[in-house]
């Protein structure tokens, strides 16, 4: 498969805020620099888009340290406006393509999916990569139907584009997603709320 952008899913941390400890994103995000996260994310779900530009140029400015890729969680105009490298959107945000015009031809682009559905709607002309889960109860959205491996193998085996798997995902659990058809696996928690976050990372990887 040809990528439109070289890019290594393999360990994908989701830096959110709102899910670190009290710590500071910014401590956090180095630690998992130094563990071997292939990709982060800035998840936060504030309205505030002044605060999420801030936080987006200080993890820009981190990352350009490493050739670590920096995507943005839902905000495709942000991404775009400060030259983040892409977006990650929901089933409820805009449509890829929409996404993809904002953001341009090299950017990538991941979405959301977790039913067949989803995944025959997905053009890999568009999408570089699709995030599916939750593998495992999660507290991010405990409310959501767990997929479980098989259901997470069904969907994978037949995506035009590789699987990220997520959802209350560990060191310990990560390998059976990977043998499932994962191309790599996305954590939040796991990390930004571990003792050691970098201890944590290389757990991962």
């Amino acid at each position: 498969m040809t990528y439109r952008y070289d890019f290594d899913l393999s360990v994908y941390f989701i830096a959110d805020p709102s899910a670190c400890g009290g710590r500071a994103i910014e401590a956090i995000l180095r630690a998992a620099i130094k563990g071997g996260a292939s990709m982060v994310q800035l998840r936060n779900k504030s309205r505030d888009l002044a605060v999420i530009e801030s936080q987006a140029i200080v993890i820009q400015e981190i990352l350009a340290e490493s050739a670590i890729p920096f995507i943005i969680n839902d905000h495709a105009e942000l991404a775009a406006k400060i030259g983040a490298d892409g977006v990650h959107i929901g089933q409820e945000d805009m449509s890829a393509a929409r996404a993809r015009d904002i953001l341009g031809g090299e950017a990538i682009l991941g979405v959301t999916a977790f039913t067949k559905e989803h995944f025959a709607d997905i053009d890999s002309s568009i999408v570089d990569y699709v995030g599916t889960g939750p593998c495992y109860p999660t507290l991010t959205k405990p409310d959501k139907e767990v997929l479980g491996i098989k259901r997470f193998a069904e969907l994978a085996k037949d995506s035009p584009v590789p699987v990220v798997g997520i959802g209350g995902i560990t060191p310990e659990n990560a390998g059976k997603i990977i043998k499932a058809g994962a191309s790599g696996v996305a954590m939040m928690r796991s990390i930004s709320m571990a003792d050691d976050p970098e201890i944590a990372a290389r757990a991962f990887l």
